[in-house]
């Protein structure tokens, strides 16, 4: 993280217990997470994790208010579509009870393989589910769609419902987008390692989308590059710098924002998604 390190990051998007080994690296600079658990051990752990982590809450970082005023990792935890898991919906209805999460997710549909495809009915129903807690505890849902638009679609009432849709990865089109904003969907878009690899949709999708509806994330560990092992949490300040370069470019030198100043307004985006 040493380019623009006067910069805020906010990661939208990763797994704490997996990554935990790069964790030192992201902490050492300004920086705004949401954390990720399927899995009630694995929630368990990072729980724990997230308490310590966040008894360090805006070492290092500029002095603001926002940092002040909210912790550093926010947490998360859903029924992944791959593995939609409908015993764990009692522990995460006991988690909003308790308000010991933040947000759902990620949750969602993913038709992407025949294997995936298979289980549709438990992820159908594991995915309306949530929606209704999310809309119930007035928490904000991460989704992962996959070969999934016209379900999500088609789900436009109850996600109009919910305070804020953030998709993880969007892999649909910038058409996509904007249908589902014209929706009344209060969505924003969470965009990764892709945009350094290529990823036509998602490219279009953050030169175009109003900026105030973008996200970045990592995803850490799981979105790789080709060649690449696994994806640190620290790497979102590459992911930023992508973006940024997308948006830019083009623009006469006196138009464009700084970083510095594209990074605030991620940041603005990130608390109305997951704190406002």
């Amino acid at each position: 993280m040493g380019k623009n390190s006067l910069a805020f990051f906010c990661d939208a998007h990763f797994h704490l217990i997996p990554s935990e080994a790069a964790v030192g690296e992201l902490w050492q600079a300004p920086f705004r997470a949401v954390t990720a658990a399927h899995f009630v051990d694995e929630f368990l752990k990072q729980e724990a994790r997230v308490r310590q982590l966040n008894e360090n809450d805006c070492r290092g970082a500029p002095a603001s208010q926002a940092c002040e005023q909210s912790p550093l990792l926010l947490q998360s935890f859903g029924l992944h579509p791959q593995e939609p898991l409908l015993e764990n919906l009692p522990f995460l209805e006991g988690l909003l009870q308790e308000k010991r999460v933040q947000a759902i997710g990620e949750c969602g549909l993913d038709f992407f393989t025949p294997e995936f495809s298979a289980n549709r009915a438990a992820q159908e129903k594991a995915f309306d589910a949530q929606l209704e807690l999310a809309a119930r505890f007035s928490v904000p849902v991460i989704v992962h769609a996959r070969k999934a638009i016209q379900e999500i679609f088609s789900r436009a009432a109850a996600l109009k419902k919910v305070k804020a849709v953030v998709f993880h990865s969007f892999a649909g089109t910038l058409s996509d987008a904007r249908s589902l904003l014209d929706k009344g969907i209060n969505a924003y878009f969470s965009f990764g390692k892709p945009l350094m690899n290529g990823a036509k949709k998602a490219i279009s999708c953050v030169r175009s989308l109003p900026v105030d509806r973008l996200l970045f994330e990592t995803d850490a560990p799981y979105q790789t590059l080709r060649g690449e092992r696994a994806t640190s949490p620290a790497e979102i300040a590459d992911v930023y710098q992508a973006a940024f370069e997308l948006r830019t470019a083009g623009s006469p030198f006196e138009a464009r924002p700084s970083f510095c100043e594209f990074s605030e307004t991620i940041e603005k985006n990130f608390l109305r998604a997951f704190l406002q």
